[in-house]
């Protein structure tokens, strides 16, 4: 599998020391050049590469739909994307309503993306991200980090023109402020995580109009805005 590599280590077990190998998560450094200038460098998984820097720019709200993108070349040796685009940063602003689920819709979709991760089972070094739509994952992706986790969900999605409106998003880290405004830029009505969000995301959600829910795993969810879109 791309993205992981065996090491040699030497293992101590029950005071015994012996040879062994281990598979670990490979992190790469990708330079992003964007109309000409460094837009960003991000420390990632090498896979689902275009995915990452689709999504990056989306969801940082640098374009608004795939069209946007004129050029994309990739210099591997380097491990740089140049990327010609129409940029137009817009504010937040709240997303619309529409989406109606049951809690138990959403701890379905949460079960399901449970069960996957390879990077993660082989490695114990990644997060994942997946989008369900009409309670089936659509989109998964993994990655060393969360943010990038996200960013290659969200690019997958917008390669094949899929609506972010009417998707779940789900995540095995933590949703913090900045993730947050990911998902507001994504338009994305609903956000579920395994963990905990952060104050500075329950604030933004609120005052964006996103159903956020944390700690979503067997029966139990915390819902923390955007009650309105769960059917009781």
């Amino acid at each position: 599998m791309s993205g992981i590599k065996e090491i040699a280590i030497i293992r101590m077990e029950d005071g015994v020391s012996s040879s062994k190998t281990d598979a670990v998560a490979v992190e790469a450094e990708f330079n992003i050049f964007l109309n000409g200038q460094r837009f960003a460098v991000l420390n990632a998984t090498p896979r689902n590469t275009d995915e990452l820097v689709l999504g990056h720019l989306f969801s940082a709200g640098m374009i608004r739909a795939i069209a946007d993108v004129k050029l994309m070349e990739w210099d591997a040796a380097l491990q740089t994307v140049h990327l010609e685009a129409l940029c137009d940063r817009a504010p937040l602003s709240p997303v619309p309503d529409g989406l109606r689920v049951t809690a138990r819709h959403i701890l379905s979709s949460m079960e399901q993306f449970l069960c996957k991760g390879e990077l993660f089972k082989a490695t114990g070094a990644a997060h994942s991200c997946a989008l369900a739509i009409d309670g089936k994952i659509a989109y998964f992706l993994e990655d060393i980090g969360r943010r990038n986790a996200f960013d290659k969900t969200i690019g997958a999605a917008l390669r094949e023109r899929s609506p972010l409106e009417s998707s779940i998003v789900m995540t095995s880290g933590r949703i913090s402020g900045d993730i947050m405004e990911k998902i507001i830029r994504s338009r994305i009505q609903i956000a579920a995580s395994r963990s905990a969000p952060t104050d500075a995301a329950v604030e933004l959600a609120r005052c964006n109009n996103v159903t956020l829910c944390g700690f979503a795993r067997k029966e139990t969810i915390n819902i923390y805005t955007g009650i309105q879109r769960i059917i009781v």
